[in-house]
């Protein structure tokens, strides 16, 4: 059974809080039947059976409501499968063709010939605006990485900051280097690669070194120690956006 993010806070938004009760929940059942890709085979017969007989949809009204103001719904294959467009940014933000999961949806998107961006889909290539943005977060990546540095100064710390470390392999160097244990980098490595390398809070590791050290300094080379709540797996139901 397969888990997906929600949005606690989408019923504030405009766009939902002004469909029609069957169309706000026909929009929900459709960001939990589509593909990992946001391809739902369109079935109206079974999307009212499991919405309810009493909140009747229909395709026509459908598209008119959840296209009104911009393109959230693409029909392709003769209007047999729909693109939901906002559930790639809402599930996974800007697609990367080095994630294993990313990558998969790509493959589907190119196979559907959805991905070009002459025709104002998904495209795994970056925006020039998204690229202005990063700009910003290295710059604030960057002065993390110097305060960290700064904390740290009696650890062997590497200059720049990266997300995740590139291998197992990796992580155990820089335990070994710390004086921790074989151990101890095993259990902090496949913590953080099942969660997806977030904190407890639900934000991005910018620095797993830093993490790495964190977690070294609470329970020094004790490799039974129990994960502290701050660093417990982010829930699968927790708030992201909504586009």
């Amino acid at each position: 059974m397969s888990k997906r993010f929600t949005d606690t806070e989408k019923y504030k938004k405009p766009f939902i809080r002004s469909l029609q009760g069957p169309y706000k929940l026909l929009w929900d059942y459709l960001y939990h039947d589509c593909d990992h890709a946001g391809i739902w085979i369109v079935d109206f017969d079974i999307a009212q059976i499991y919405i309810g007989a009493d909140m009747p949809v229909n395709k026509e009204d459908a598209l008119k409501y959840f296209n009104e103001g911009e393109q959230r719904i693409v029909e392709f294959s003769g209007g047999k499968k729909w693109f939901i467009k906002p559930f790639i940014d809402f599930q996974y933000g800007e697609l990367n063709p080095n994630n294993r999961v990313h990558k998969s949806v790509i493959s589907k998107l190119k196979k559907e010939n959805l991905s070009k961006p002459d025709k104002g889909l998904i495209s795994p290539l970056q925006r020039a605006k998204d690229k202005d943005k990063d700009k910003f977060k290295d710059k604030d990546k960057d002065k993390e990485s110097e305060n960290q540095k700064n904390s740290n100064s009696d650890h062997d710390y590497p200059d720049q900051p990266e997300h995740k470390p590139d291998s197992l392999k990796q992580v155990y160097e820089f335990f070994k280097n710390n004086n921790a244990s074989q151990s101890a980098a095993e259990q902090f490595y496949y913590h953080y690669e099942e969660q997806g390398w977030v904190k407890g809070n639900g934000m991005a590791i910018t620095s797993w070194h830093a993490s790495a050290i964190k977690w070294i300094k609470k329970d020094h080379n004790n490799p039974d120690r129990k994960i502290p709540l701050d660093e417990q797996p982010v829930p699968q139901y927790m708030t992201r956006r909504l586009v």
